[in-house]
């Protein structure tokens, strides 16, 4: 398609620099279906994870979708100026979010399939204690719905009754608060938070009724939700000032 090869000590943001031309050029088309990460990176010259890292920021800058099990498109729906250099910067710390994701993906659809054969009621009690904190938390009180939310993945994560589980998922989870640290969360939609409750209510349902391929699709829905918010979060320099603090 003729990228040009670039050098590997700034190759994310340059795969996303040259990406953003051509689909501002018109070659690379609204809807049409960008080449797999492999042809990209031979086409590139770079690595594959610099190009994960370049598409993650292009997803969460709004320009690119990922449709599993079919690839990834050029949103139909393109935004409507390019992006300054701080948003470029903070996108690509951002999309690390989603390696991170899915790997929760990986670890708790298969706990939701442990813990419809194995959970107690005090566990499944617990996860819905916490998810009775989410809905009461105050329309304004992030701090206290992602507290919440929390502590239903720690309940799951227990009702497993496997420790290395246990463990694991209280790993991610601090990667996840070290994201919500530097990401502006606070501002995340009150439809991404019903969504996410309406789901984790999900998870509990099918876990109580034994059914653990249902629980881990409902799972997959409840973590894969911040996808879709993380492009209306992104700092951006040349409206940072406008941002209430």
């Amino acid at each position: 398609m003729g990228f040009e090869t670039i050098r590997k000590s700034t190759a994310p943001e340059m795969v996303v620099e040259q990406i953003l031309d051509k689909i501002e050029k018109g070659e690379l088309e609204a809807g049409g279906q960008l080449p797999s990460q492999r042809e990209l990176a031979q086409l590139f010259g770079v690595g594959r994870s610099s190009v994960r890292e370049a598409t993650n920021a292009l997803v969460v800058m709004g320009y690119l979708e990922v449709t599993q099990g079919r690839g990834t498109f050029i949103r139909k729906n393109l935004p409507g100026s390019g992006p300054s250099t701080d948003r470029l910067h903070n996108a690509l710390a951002a999309g690390n979010i989603f390696d991170l994701m899915e790997a929760r993906e990986l670890l708790e659809c298969k706990s939701c399939r442990l813990a419809a054969e194995r959970a107690d009621e005090s566990h499944i009690q617990a996860m819905e204690a916490a998810l009775q904190k989410a809905r009461d938390a105050a329309a304004d009180d992030y701090p206290a719905f992602l507290s919440a939310d929390l502590q239903f993945h720690y309940a799951l994560a227990e009702a497993t009754h496997n420790a290395v589980i246990c463990e694991m998922t209280k790993l991610l989870i601090e990667k996840v608060l070290d994201h919500h640290a530097r990401l502006r969360t606070r501002y995340l939609s009150s439809n991404f938070r019903s969504f996410s409750i309406d789901t984790a209510a999900r998870v509990i349902d099918s876990v109580r009724s034994g059914d653990g391929d249902q629980a881990a699709d409902w799972m997959r829905r409840h973590l894969n939700a911040i996808n879709e918010e993380l492009q209306s979060i992104i700092p951006d320099g040349r409206d940072a000032a406008k941002q209430p603090g």
